[in-house]
């Protein structure tokens, strides 16, 4: 009798284990499919200082929306909404052997208008990242130069910028 009610729960607890993990993504260096829906909840809930959102402007034609860019972006490249939090914190992503997450930022960066044939934009970028001060747009753009996989050469730019840009936040404060 008991051990027939230990092989009931024993299986029970395995097959509700098996369903969960079914439900989430696993964190394996795996592409993780993820819906738009919660992506875009995930990015409107995200209350980090750098912050998704920038609407356009009718006076400003350099001014891209980031939410449409990065909905779009998420269809082709899914990548969990916490690499690009952390990437906007850190200018790192957390899994590098795994390219969507480098192509994501690619298709983010063409997208927008921010990089076409290797040059930057420079007034869209100051117009939607940092204003990026002294050579950042010329040494940033220079980056990974002679890489063939243009995802890992367009993610070395943004790691760039984004560096560039936090360290000129911490210097020189809003």
């Amino acid at each position: 009798m008991y051990r027939l009610q230990f092989y009931l729960i024993y299986f029970s607890l395995i097959f509700l284990g098996s369903i969960e993990t079914l439900q989430k993504a696993k964190d394996n260096g795996d592409t993780y499919i993820v819906k738009e829906e919660k992506f875009l909840k995930d990015i409107k809930q995200s209350t980090e200082p750098a912050s998704l959102t920038t609407t356009s402007s009718p006076g400003n034609s350099n001014i891209v929306n980031l939410d449409d860019m990065v909905s779009t972006c998420n269809t082709s490249f899914s990548i969990p909404m916490q690499y690009y939090v952390k990437f906007n914190k850190t200018g790192e992503l957390p899994d590098l052997v795994d390219k969507t997450g480098m192509c994501f930022i690619r298709c983010v960066f063409e997208k927008s208008g921010f990089i076409e044939n290797w040059k930057l934009n420079a007034e869209k970028i100051r117009a939607n990242i940092w204003p990026a001060m002294g050579d950042t747009i010329e040494v940033c753009e220079k980056e990974e130069a002679k890489e063939k996989n243009a995802c890992v050469r367009t993610y070395a730019i943004a790691k760039c910028l984004t560096l560039r840009s936090l360290v000129d936040a911490r210097n020189n404060p809003v």
